[in-house]
């Protein structure tokens, strides 16, 4: 959630220096919504369940982790806003998607619904990061995903997520940090 917070409002600042459109409270407020779109599922499973993940594998990163899903958008935003906002939907929606398929978890269905597999670049089996070139690509049946989550899913991941970032401020901080220093670079660049 925080990256694509992150994430979001990269891409704002980036398309607005791009576009010429004026960098206003509610480019960025599009900028990180587009960029959090595909966990609207996450949001469905946890007022379904009251929690999300876990040791089973429930709607996040299946219901709306579709990339498919969101072709249609945005070539309506194309065609009816603007490729400003088209290009701003585009960078946040597809940004958060390349982003799953490399951080944590197992992957999604990014063929969905070409092929049933979930995808993860960068992995080993088990769902760890791995950067070689024998892990570039690795896929699983959804019957693997679940038993992946039954055997080492975390029902309480979220708190100790959010635990996690209270007790270190300064990772978060951190990427703060290094997010305005690339804005500001970038502007003074092209400025």
């Amino acid at each position: 959630m925080f990256l694509d917070i992150l994430l979001g409002t990269f891409w704002a600042f980036l398309t607005s220096v791009g576009f010429g459109v004026p960098l206003t409270p509610l480019w960025v407020l599009a900028g990180i919504i587009f960029a959090m779109l595909p966990d609207m599922d996450f949001w469905i499973e946890y007022l379904r369940r009251g929690k999300v993940g876990g040791k089973i594998l429930g709607e996040h990163r299946v219901l709306t982790h579709i990339p498919l899903l969101f072709v249609i958008p945005a070539i309506l935003l194309f065609i009816y806003a603007d490729p400003a906002w088209g290009t701003l939907f585009i960078l946040g929606v597809y940004g958060h998607f390349i982003h799953d398929a490399t951080g944590m978890g197992y992957g999604y269905r990014i063929f969905y619904p070409f092929s049933p597999y979930f995808y993860k670049f960068l992995s080993d089996r088990d769902g760890n990061i791995r950067y070689t070139k024998e892990h570039f690509m690795v896929r699983w049946t959804e019957a693997e995903v679940q038993a992946l989550h039954l055997a080492h899913g975390n029902d309480h991941w979220l708190q100790d997520d959010i635990n996690y970032h209270r007790n270190h401020p300064w990772k978060l901080l951190r990427e703060l940090t290094i997010l305005l220093i690339i804005i500001f670079t970038f502007y003074f660049l092209t400025h």
